[in-house]
């Protein structure tokens, strides 16, 4: 048995609560865990070498929320996931407003591909667009629940609780939620670059090059901030209206703290 934690997190905030949660697991199960982060373009296309699954592993899945469904960019390799009666535990990270359809997005793809869900979870972490919403989440005591979660993850699987026929309710609709388009911005750069390159190896989409780091490549970018995040310049930053206006209205309407929701 082993613990397989994938996540695609740009700006982290997946990362930490999914890398908590498996670590947590693992050592209650006292076996190994095995991080896959699939941010990085090279992992996510070789995702069915990296990964392969038995029935005696268990993965946690985690996948950051964008406009209530699953990033498209990790959509086509997270259905590409091939189980074997594997069981899975599904992370959704949002930014303080909702996570709308993610989750059961993420319970529909695996179970179709023969894994078998055991519990869920829907966790916040600061909002990409603006460090106002959700600041500095996921916090001290987001990760304790985190840690509480998979420690009852852990009693269940000890239990053999997960080949029970019940189905796990998870908070969605169906047909999903239409995906919001996104305007055609990109972050913009302003004097305080140093050009030291951090965007370039960190962006998941390789939109930002060597040749150009200032000015990422429109066409390529998924607006998901990592650029903006890990300047340690401050550099990088939304100017476009649209997305301007988009975070005033989630700054005046969904600034008041949520909690984690868990489903086992």
């Amino acid at each position: 048995m082993g613990i397989k934690a994938i996540y695609f997190s740009p700006t982290k905030t997946t990362e930490k609560i999914v890398v908590e949660i498996g670590k947590k697991i693992a050592e209650e199960l006292k076996t190994n865990l095995k991080n896959i982060n699939i941010t990085n373009k090279e992992n996510r296309e070789d995702i069915e070498n990296i990964f392969k699954p038995s029935n005696e592993d268990i993965i946690i899945l985690g996948l950051p929320v964008y406009a209530g469904r699953i990033p498209e960019i990790a959509e086509e390799y997270i259905n590409n996931l091939k189980g074997d009666k594997t069981k899975a535990i599904i992370v959704a990270v949002y930014g303080n407003r909702d996570y709308d359809d993610a989750l059961l997005e993420m319970k529909n793809i695996l179970e179709k591909n023969n894994f078998n869900l055991i519990g869920a979870g829907a966790f916040i972490g600061e909002h990409s667009f603006t460090n106002k919403l959700a600041h500095d989440r996921p916090d001290e005591n987001d990760l304790n629940i985190a840690k509480s979660f998979a420690k009852s993850l852990a009693e269940k699987i000890k239990e053999n609780k997960e080949n029970s026929t019940e189905n796990i309710p998870i908070k969605g609709n169906f047909p999903y939620k239409e995906r919001s388009s996104l305007p055609p911005v990109n972050p913009a750069t302003n004097d305080d670059c140093t050009e030291c390159m951090e965007c370039v190896g960190s962006c998941p989409t390789e939109a930002i090059s060597n040749e150009n780091p200032k000015q990422p490549e429109q066409e390529k970018c998924i607006l998901c901030c990592e650029c903006i995040k890990i300047c340690p310049e401050n550099a990088k930053f939304n100017n476009s209206e649209a997305i301007l206006g988009l975070v005033k209205m989630l700054e005046e309407n969904f600034s008041e703290r949520k909690e984690p929701e868990l489903f086992i």
